[in-house]
């Protein structure tokens, strides 16, 4: 097996922890390359998945306020 060696920066970042009902464990897939993060510890990632985890969470969060405002309407 053939492995490659990049020049990537690494970034630490650190996952909340997730209620009981929700999985350990955060799935992040970028161009074909998943990282499965464990919540609630530090990690260090490739700058792209920590731009992706970050895309991801305005995502929810602009979610979130459309069902609110939807809900009030």
């Amino acid at each position: 097996m053939a492995t490659k060696q990049t020049n990537d920066e690494r970034v630490e970042i650190a996952l909340p922890r997730g209620g009981d009902r929700e999985d350990p464990n955060l799935f992040v897939g970028v161009n074909g390359v998943g990282y499965l993060l464990p919540r609630g510890k530090k990690s260090r990632v490739p700058a792209c998945v920590a731009e992706e985890i970050a895309r991801s969470e305005r995502a929810r969060d602009a979610m979130d306020q459309a069902r609110s405002a939807l809900a009030q309407a």
